[in-house]
């Protein structure tokens, strides 16, 4: 388990400016001490089954500009990559992991100045610089997200846990007993599906304005470390901000600007001769993706809850963004799915095995994939077939396969027959496109183990 205590990154102080350039505390505006309190016990904690790998940032409550610019390296937190900052642009966490977060917040007091608090002389005449705010109200506490992690063996199986854990818990509700007889009977759940035994494993990471008292590694552990927050914040804790603010480019950055550093670690790193063609595939994603990075940090350096947003800036860097995956092949649904996609045509570096069987079948179009039909000798047949195709990268099989028939003596009614041991030959991985479960119980994947050799 990892637990972070984060100081208190919004340390806006009353009737304090804040500088957003540097996130530094500034002057005081008004006489900050004239301010009438007012107590709040109050402790709320849900629990979320998030339904994206995206940071859950409008849990923990933190502003879309401070996100941004801490991303693009205009503004730096205290404890650096060892805190918010590594939190923030570390995103390899969210790779084949479904998470449940627990948000809990303590209110202890409201703070607000008063009507006729005097304005300091220094600012009687003074102008705000344009991205300078300062506090009328400030609610204190303390908040604590506590994020439990289902990390996967294989790509695509989170999509299987996402749907277990969705279909026992519900998307979120209270934190409470009940709660906790549901995370329970869903961890039952998965321990007992045939496909997930033994795939899964559970990692706890801890941030909070205040150490828990009580030790986490559990459902019923964690509730009892949320009633123990309001004792663990104290009387007064510190200022809590909490801002609903949608992020909505925050997966895009996070996408474009990861894929750039792939693709660069890639031909430093690479001894494969390419052609001119593949060349220019090469240079093409990376051009396109490099003007995505810069478009966003352009945004990033002047992001700012409390003035306008360039709508057109915002809506050059969506469509730009968009206009890339567009171009794309069926199921495209990112540029780190764009870049593995060309890192299997063109540098697959594939072994002769494969990984273990993934219950489902992959979202490929017609030309990335060839029906093979009957293999008598089975599964093994199938696979060999696969190694001796330079573009294949997976098989898919079934042992009987349902197929749907007119009846020959009633053309209203329809018979259902089964064929045996069906074979696919693909030219995608559950790596590079996504894996579709509902309904195909009887049909598996087999990834052949390709891109041995990780420059990422």
């Amino acid at each position: 388990m990892t637990t972070v205590t984060v100081p208190f990154l919004l340390s806006m102080l009353l009737g304090r400016t804040i500088d957003l350039t540097t996130y530094n505390i500034g002057g005081a505006i008004y006489d900050f001490i004239d301010y009438e309190e007012t107590p709040r016990q109050v402790l709320n904690s849900t629990y979320t089954v998030l339904q994206e790998n995206v940071l859950p940032y409008s849990h923990i409550g933190l502003p879309a500009d401070i996100v941004l610019r801490i991303k693009s390296e205009n503004m730096h937190t205290a404890l650096g990559n060892l805190g918010l900052d590594g939190v923030l642009k570390k995103t390899s966490w969210k790779s084949n992991s479904v998470v449940i977060a627990v948000t809990s917040v303590v209110q202890t007091v409201l703070r607000e100045i008063k009507d006729d608090a005097p304005l300091l002389d220094n600012w009687r005449t003074r102008i705000d610089s344009n991205q300078t705010h300062y506090v009328h109200a400030q609610v204190y506490g303390g908040w604590s997200i506590i994020l439990y992690r289902f990390k996967c063996q294989h790509n695509g199986q989170e999509e299987e846990v996402r749907k277990l854990l969705t279909y026992i818990m519900g998307v979120s509700g209270q934190m409470d007993e009940k709660a906790v007889d549901l995370w329970q009977k869903a961890i039952l759940a998965l321990n007992q599906t045939e496909d997930l035994i033994d795939k899964v494993n559970v990692e706890v990471e801890v941030y909070s304005s205040v150490l828990h008292s009580e030790p986490i590694s559990s459902p019923d552990s964690i509730l009892k470390a949320v009633k123990k927050l309001p004792e663990d914040v104290g009387r007064l804790g510190q200022p809590i901000y909490q801002e609903e603010f949608f992020l909505k480019l925050d997966k895009m950055y996070d996408d474009v600007r990861s894929t750039k550093e792939f693709i660069r670690k890639w031909m430093l790193g690479t001894t494969t001769d390419f052609t001119e063609e593949e060349e220019e595939r090469i240079s093409n994603l990376f051009d396109h993706v490099s003007k995505c990075v810069n478009l966003f940090q352009s945004i990033a350096r002047e992001a700012s809850l409390y003035k306008p947003m360039d709508k057109a800036l915002f809506d050059s860097a969506y469509y730009l963004y968009m206009k890339g995956l567009n171009k794309g092949k069926c199921g495209i649904q990112s540029y780190n799915q764009l870049f593995l996609q060309l890192r299997e045509d063109i540098d697959p570096d594939c072994g002769d095995e494969f990984s273990d069987k993934i219950s489902g079948f992959l979202e490929v179009g017609d030309n990335e994939q060839l029906e093979v039909g009957e293999m008598k000798e089975g599964l093994e047949e199938c696979k060999n077939l696969c190694l001796q195709e330079p573009k294949c990268r997976s098989i898919r099989y079934t042992e009987k396969q349902p197929v749907e028939e007119i009846d020959p003596g009633n053309s209203a009614n329809a018979l259902f027959t089964f064929k045996m041991k069906q074979c696919w030959l693909q030219f995608r991985s559950s790596l590079t496109t996504r894996v579709v479960t509902t309904g195909f119980s009887h049909s598996s994947i087999y990834d052949r183990k390709c891109l041995r050799t990780t420059f990422y």
